[in-house]
């Protein structure tokens, strides 16, 4: 026969013992740890009846000493039993406590990555084994996360001193009472605390490996539905509706086609953006590295998923740096996600093929190689400035092709910034003839809009005397008069919103003129510039002011930061260049 719980006896006697444990909470009130009471008989059948009855007594003890406690305010603080709690009470309670654990993490991933991986993933293999340790679970941590969760949500608690040695500077101060750290409720809390934790270094454990996927390792902490989680689809409609978007150059805008249209195939736009993780970024850059250029024009009706299995030899695929374009593509397009909060990562961060070599810095030209350049059929006489540019003839064409390769090297301006130029753009002030160049606002047309790299691009600059004397002001004044807006109308844009066909073209001119080397483009007239006022020592607020460059100094901050025109004029004069002779040009 068994013997009833609080049954006791004690050495030396016949007599039956109520023998029972104080709960920790009352152990002051009671003013010892256990209690002893006689039942005062030696029959086992009566003594449990009778313990029964001081059971009771002693049970009504305890809830009338915590109910004066309660009352008083002294010792014990909430108003829900824990015992109340239901089970899914309990799951959303530490279902809040994971997702502020998640945003932690978040946020220290986000930061920086270790110093040492290996070592932080040796740490967090301590900590998982610690956790399944039958021997530490962990429960110190785990009980003084869930003392603040029932806390937090009004749970009763008693408030006790502890042991001043034990818990020297632990902002715990309440504890659970006895009876109720006995709970299955509390049990169950403290088992999801735990999973809990080694959730959090399992996700931990993957960020260090580079898996940003939004996923759960137990079924516990599955990311919880949110109500209206946003489709690609929406994603993508929100990202290309954000004010900055509608400013995008035509070529930027096709590189997001081509991103979208490729992420609509691989994932299906219906799908939640949410659910799109680090191995579908992979497999979306792998893609793009099997195709070809031009992959759409090329396979018109079929999809870039199909053209990409077609296997195109390695010498007919995109070049690397046009991979990392698509890439940076899809990932700007999850950052922005990121930063709406549909997605806690971005799964496509730092996916961009490494080792590509950066474009070599474009070389000066030589004198030489000006003189073959301004002596070439287009400026000597030609056929026409059409296909006929590098044939010898009797024409002598001023237009696109004549004047902007001049313009580049008597101002320094880069090749889109005379291309998009317009006849009022250049025009007196303060008394100087110059060339004004600036960006137009959002009220014009995209396909026409003048552009400058940077804000401190916009600037004006004297008209070289060598251009005037060349008739670069007659033309500004022909175009005027023909009623032209854009003073080189035969130089258009390409599909891309840049003057790209002026540019291959280019190339093609220096090549016909024996000049092309691998350094050297339309580009190279804006350092050979650069040099023209080294050797002229120009001072460095007038190299800033002519050419548009950044100095980024202090003293950036002070003054107007405007040199006055018949100041740049004059620092415009000292500039020439030895060896070229351009009298076949002024003498007409």
């Amino acid at each position: 026969m068994s013997r009833h719980t609080y049954l006791a006896q004690r050495k030396g006697s016949a007599n039956w013992y109520f023998k029972v444990k104080v709960p920790r909470d009352l152990v002051a009130a009671f003013g010892r740890e256990q209690v002893w009471k006689s039942l005062r008989t030696s029959e086992l059948a009566e003594a449990k009846r009778r313990v029964r009855d001081e059971a009771d007594a002693f049970d009504k003890q305890c809830r009338t000493m915590r109910d004066r406690a309660t009352k008083d305010g002294q010792d014990t603080v909430g108003s829900v039993a824990l015992t109340s709690l239901s089970e899914a009470a309990i799951h959303k309670m530490v279902a809040d406590w994971f997702d502020t654990l998640t945003v932690k993490r978040e946020r220290r991933h986000a930061v920086a990555v270790p110093i040492d991986r290996d070592e932080a993933l040796i740490a967090l293999d301590q900590d998982e084994g610690a956790l399944y340790d039958p021997n530490d679970l962990g429960l110190d941590a785990a009980y003084q996360t869930a003392v603040r969760l029932l806390k937090a949500n009004d749970v009763r608690l008693v408030r006790r001193k502890l042991d001043p040695i034990r818990t020297a500077g632990s902002p715990m101060r309440f504890v659970v009472a006895h009876d109720d750290a006995a709970s299955d409720q509390f049990r169950q809390l403290l088992a999801l605390l735990r999973r809990g934790q080694i959730e959090d270094i399992h996700r931990s454990r993957a960020r260090l490996t580079g898996d940003y996927q939004d996923r759960s390792f137990d079924p516990v902490f599955q990311p919880r539905a949110e109500p209206g989680g946003k489709t690609l689809a929406e994603a993508i409609a929100a990202f290309r509706a954000e004010p900055q978007r509608a400013t995008l150059i035509a070529k930027s805008q096709q590189t997001y086609d081509v991103v979208f249209r490729l992420a609509g195939e691989l994932f299906g736009t219906d799908r939640p953006i949410r659910e799109i993780g680090r191995e579908d970024c992979k497999t979306f850059r792998a893609t793009v590295q099997a195709l070809p250029p031009n992959a759409a024009k090329r396979f018109p009706g079929r999809t870039l998923v199909e053209v990409a299995r077609l296997k195109q030899p390695i010498s007919d695929r995109l070049h690397t740096t046009t991979v990392n374009h698509y890439v940076h593509g899809l990932s700007a397009l999850m950052n922005y996600a990121h930063h709406e909060g549909w997605i806690v990562q971005n799964p496509g961060k730092g996916l961009a093929i490494k080792g590509v070599k950066k474009r070599h810095r474009r070389d000066p030209f030589t004198a030489a190689e000006l003189t073959k350049i301004f002596q070439a059929p287009l400026f000597t006489g030609c056929l026409d400035d059409q296909n006929g540019y590098a044939k010898l003839g009797p024409n002598r064409p001023r237009r696109g092709r004549f004047w902007i390769p001049l313009v580049g090297l008597y101002t320094g301006m880069r090749q889109g910034e005379i291309a998009q130029l317009r006849t009022e753009d250049v025009r007196l002030f303060q008394g100087i003839l110059c060339i004004f160049i600036a960006a137009d606002g959002d009220d014009v047309d995209e396909a026409d809009r003048k552009r400058v790299k940077t804000e401190a691009g916009e600037r004006y600059v004297p008209v070289h005397s060598v251009l005037e004397r060349i008739g670069f002001a007659q033309h500004v004044e022909r175009m005027r008069t023909a009623g032209t807006e854009r003073l080189f109308p035969d130089i258009v844009r390409g599909a891309d919103g840049y003057f790209s066909p002026f540019s291959k073209w280019f190339s093609r001119f220096l090549a016909e003129a024996g000049v092309k080397r691998d350094r050297n483009a339309f580009h190279s007239f804006r350092h050979t510039f650069r040099d023209a006022m080294r050797e002229a020592s120009v001072p460095p607020d007038v190299v800033t002011a002519l050419g548009g460059w950044v100095r980024g100094g202090l003293e950036e901050h002070y003054g107007s930061g405007r040199i006055t025109a018949p100041v740049l004029q004059e620092h415009m004069r000292r500039i020439r260049y030895d060896g070229l002779d351009l009298s076949h040009l002024t003498h007409l």
